[in-house]
C-alpha cells in the first residue's frame, strides 16, 4: 500500500508552493488491490476533484482513478492542480504518462467531432430539399395544368414548400451537440504540467510549446 501526504510540507516528490494550500492538505492512498483513495486532511481551503463533466466537486474522502485531476484550494496560482498519477513519478518533471492520457482524450475527441460533423452535414443538406421539391412540382404543374389554372399551381407549390420547410426545421432543430462537445473537451485538452490549452500542432508534436512537457 502507498500513502502520500500532499501539501506544502507533504511527502510528495514535487514541490507545492501555492499560498492557499495547507502544509498537509490531502492524502492519496493506493491500496494493494490498485484502488485509489483521496482524502482531505481538514485543509483550510478544501480539496476538490474535476469530474467527467468538467465540474469542480469538493470532497472529504472519495475513490478516484489514477488520472483524476485533483485541485488543492483553487485553480489559480495560489492553489495547485495535478493528476493523481503524478505521485507515482520518481522524477517530478516527468509528465509523460499524463501527457499520453491527454493524447488519448484528444483522439477520442477527434472521433466524436468527425461523427458530429457528418451528422451536421446530412442535416444541412436537407435544408435544400424543399427548394428542390418545389421546383420539380412547379415544373410538373406548369407542363400539365391548363393555362388558366397555372396560377393555382403556383399557389399550391408555395403552400407545400412552406409546410415542408416547417417540418424540416422542426426535424433539424437547434443542434446542441457541437456546443456540448466544446463544453465536454475544452477543459480536458490542456497540458498536464502548466494547464495551457494545447493546439493541434502541439498534439501533433506531442509536446507543450510553453513548458516542454511531452509524451
Amino acid at each position: 500500500m502507498l500513502e502520500v501526504i500532499i501539501g506544502k510540507e507533504g511527502t510528495q516528490r514535487f514541490a507545492i508552493n501555492g499560498s492557499r494550500v495547507s502544509r498537509q492538505h490531502a492524502k492519496i492512498t493506493v491500496t494493494d488491490s490498485g484502488q485509489w483513495i483521496l482524502e482531505d486532511l481538514n485543509s483550510t481551503n478544501g480539496t476538490y476533484i474535476i469530474n467527467e463533466n468538467d465540474e469542480l466537486v469538493q470532497i472529504k474522502r472519495v475513490n478516484i482513478t489514477e488520472f483524476t485531476r485533483i485541485v488543492l484550494a483553487d485553480q489559480t496560482s495560489m492553489g495547485f492542480t495535478f493528476y493523481a498519477h503524478h505521485v507515482l513519478e520518481e522524477d517530478p518533471k516527468n509528465y509523460q504518462q499524463e501527457f499520453r492520457y491527454v493524447l488519448e482524450i484528444h483522439d477520442k475527441a477527434i472521433r466524436e467531432k468527425t461523427e458530429i460533423d457528418a451528422k451536421l452535414q446530412k442535416k444541412n443538406m436537407m435544408k435544400f430539399l424543399p427548394g428542390f421539391i418545389s421546383a420539380m412540382i412547379g415544373l410538373m404543374l406548369t407542363l400539365l395544368l391548363p393555362l388558366h389554372q397555372k396560377v393555382y399551381g403556383v399557389a399550391v407549390t408555395a403552400v407545400f414548400t412552406t409546410i415542408l420547410q416547417a417540418f424540416i426545421n422542426i426535424y433539424i432543430g437547434k443542434d446542441s451537440k457541437l456546443k456540448n462537445f466544446n463544453s465536454k473537451y475544452s477543459g480536458k485538452l490542456i497540458c498536464p504540467c502548466c494547464a495551457k490549452p494545447l493546439s493541434e500542432i502541439e498534439f501533433k508534436n506531442q509536446m507543450c510549446s510553453r513548458c516542454k512537457a511531452h509524451a
